[in-house]
């Protein structure tokens, strides 16, 4: 009877210490998929061919390809190994101390694979210029946000078929001012990599889109 009761503490004990565990990869392995890629976007149309100065040469024209550290730019298609992002339709509710920020990130998958992603998650603002001058953070999508502008977010975990490109709506409250940078973490199950996409909210000034 007492080894029975000592097996019963001892199972309970384990399941008590283990338990968190599972809790926690089953967090992670719904935290979408991760990507290692290099992050990369060629503009559609090259720069024009250029005379070498002197010379008859005619240079030939140079395509754009921004990658990291440089920032992208709004509608770039940043293209990270089978998956494509684009930032799109940022718009700004102002407010006195705060202000609520939507925007749009559309996403293609083009591997072979699904490819799972938790866009609240994973997509946040990191940069605002308020008028006192640019502040760095977190900002990252909530559903109380949406509701206090009337817009349907997408909060959920979700999963694109090969060949399936879907736009999501996400909104944060952040800093009183203009949304400078918008930041991806391709990596979300690994809490020490700073492996993500940034944004800055402008039209790309070296090519045409």
């Amino acid at each position: 009877m007492n080894e029975t009761i000592h097996k019963t503490i001892l199972w309970r004990s384990i399941y008590v210490l283990v338990s968190p565990i599972f809790m926690l990869l089953a967090v992670l392995a719904c935290a979408g998929t991760g990507l290692f890629d290099t992050p990369s976007f060629t503009c559609p149309t090259a720069m024009p061919p250029t005379v070498l100065a002197g010379t008859p040469t005619l240079l030939p024209a140079t395509p754009v390809v921004i990658m990291p550290p440089m920032d992208f730019y709004m509608g770039d298609a940043v293209a990270v190994g089978s998956v494509q992002f684009r930032l799109l339709d940022v718009t700004v509710h102002p407010d006195d101390l705060y202000a609520i920020y939507a925007w749009t990130l559309e996403v293609s998958n083009r591997g072979q694979e699904d490819y799972e992603i938790f866009p609240a998650s994973q997509m946040f603002i990191s940069e605002v210029q308020s008028p006192y001058g640019e502040v760095s953070g977190v900002w990252s999508a909530s559903q109380s946000a949406a509701d206090e502008v009337g817009i349907s977010a997408d909060m959920d975990l979700y999963a694109l078929a090969p060949n399936e490109t879907r736009q999501f709506e996400l909104v944060a409250s952040a800093s009183a001012g203009d949304p400078v940078q918008f930041s991806f973490d391709l990596t979300p199950t690994i809490t020490d990599d700073d492996r993500v996409i940034t944004w800055v909210n402008q039209s790309n000034p070296f090519c045409a889109l």
